[in-house]
């Protein structure tokens, strides 16, 4: 009899459950079950098809991945009256303290009314369907989520070039910083003294500073391309100590400084996207260096007067070089993360008949945001580069170390320390970084690397 019973509550449960899950709907875009009635959307196809979604962030993302030309109607759900309204004539009010289920918090209403009243107590932005559709796409930190890039943990750290896409029409220019320090030099990874540097070079370099400045502008004539160009202004300034010989055999230190300032070179490329997800996107990144930069600069010495600078002091590469790789990112919460390979290779010799190797680099980083408008970040950065080709026959390499190609390259790994901050309703972006060197060992004598500061001013025109 138990045994029965059993059999009878079983078969029940099971009745009534599948009755429970007949009534309820799947998103199409995401499959998750829809339990929030207050966020569903839904559209009607002109085969008489009804397609469900949970929110209406997954609603954008459908269309933005499908041909409309398909659909008949869309429907999203009024917030306050609980009952569908057609999405091209309702008003969405995008508010951290109403949190939709794909966390992009969008709600959708019948007039401009309620949604003004919302936003006067929650904050918020309001769009129209049509912006809306421009600025929107994925409900995570996706390749083309633009509407999340007013939040300031959607930002990758500033020392990460190319970090995201803009919406079609999109229009941000930028002013980056970056400052610099050397001071001592190392042999491999191990650190070396100025009097074992005299046993092989007159000259030993002490300390140096390089402080950039870049004036960056992006593009986007579409969803998934954005277009990229950077120019920016280098000032270079390098302490050395010379060992000469008297006439008496005694050895005599001289100390003196060495500068060049100009423009650099000119960087032009793109970012296409690949992949975009609720909680995560990837696009590639395409850039190619224009050799403008002077690698003639020259400056007054106690060995020569308007001797020619190494190569360390010049302001471009001389070759156009090409850089090439894929940023993959994503979030979950409140954390943000991010994985950046890329791959710098040079092409032909510049005018001075050398080229400088190529570089390898893997950029990976975790941010936090505290609230919409901060946030911070931890990023890990390796670097691989090969030494320099041939050489500039002006140059004698047993002078200085930077005069030797034979030191050039070698592995870096740094860590950095990142900030981001939005400001003017998120259309300003003020981001700073303090990285420092954890790793070290280059291919012969190089300086060694102390503390960079970046910085930057990033400005949303469209």
């Amino acid at each position: 009899m138990k045994l029965i019973k059993l059999h009878i509550t079983t078969i029940l449960f099971l009745l009534f459950t599948q009755i429970g899950l007949s009534q309820t709907h799947s998103c199409t875009h995401c499959n998750m079950v829809i339990k929030n009635k207050a966020f569903k959307a839904k559209i009607e196809t002109k085969t008489g098809k009804t397609l469900h979604f949970d929110a209406i962030e997954c609603l954008v993302n459908y269309l933005n991945s499908k041909n409309e030309k398909t659909f008949n109607k869309l429907y999203v759900t009024d917030y306050d009256q609980q009952r569908y309204i057609n999405a091209e004539n309702a008003f969405y009010l995008k508010s951290d303290a109403i949190k939709s289920p794909m966390g992009a918090n969008l709600s959708a209403y019948g007039s401009l009314e309620e949604p003004t009243k919302k936003q006067e107590e929650k904050e918020g932005e309001i769009f129209t369907w049509l912006q809306l559709r421009e600025r929107f796409v994925s409900s995570g930190l996706g390749a083309t989520n633009h509407l999340h890039h007013h939040n300031a943990n959607s930002y990758a750290p500033v020392g990460i070039m190319g970090d995201h896409l803009h919406p079609q029409g999109g229009l941000m220019v930028s002013l980056r910083y970056m400052n610099m320090n050397m001071d001592g030099n190392r042999e491999g990874s191990d650190k070396i003294s100025n009097d074992a540097i005299y046993e092989n070079y007159m000259v030993a370099p002490q300390k140096m500073t390089m402080q950039m400045y870049m004036l960056g502008i992006m593009y986007a004539p579409s969803d998934n391309l954005t277009l990229m160009l950077m120019q920016n202004f280098i000032s270079k300034n390098m302490d050395l100590t010379a060992q000469m010989t008297m006439d008496n055999g005694m050895p005599m230190l001289t100390d003196f400084s060495t500068s060049s300032s100009g423009i650099g070179d000119l960087k032009a490329g793109f970012l296409y996207g690949l992949i975009s997800h609720e909680k995560f996107s990837l696009h590639s990144n395409f850039t190619l260096n224009i050799p403008i930069g002077d690698i003639e600069n020259r400056d007054d010495t106690p060995m020569m007067v308007d001797a020619k600078l190494p190569y360390a002091m010049q302001l471009g590469s001389g070759t156009f070089d090409l850089t090439i790789g894929a940023t993959l990112k994503g979030n979950f919460g409140d954390f943000s993360w991010g994985i950046q390979p890329l791959a710098t290779i040079r092409t032909g010799e510049n005018s001075q008949d050398y080229r400088f190797g190529n570089l390898f680099e893997l950029n990976s980083w975790l941010g936090y945001g505290f609230s919409k408008t901060i946030s911070s970040s931890l990023r890990l950065s390796g670097s691989t580069e090969g030494e320099i080709h041939n050489v500039d026959s002006d140059l004698n390499p047993m002078m200085v170390t930077t005069a030797d190609t034979n030191n050039y390259g070698g592995e870096l790994v740094r860590g950095a320390l990142g900030l981001n901050v939005l400001l003017l309703k998120s259309k300003l972006v003020f981001s700073a970084e303090i990285v420092s060197p954890l790793y070290q060992n280059y291919n012969g004598v190089f300086m060694n690397e102390k503390l960079t500061l970046n910085g930057a001013l990033k400005y949303t025109i469209l």
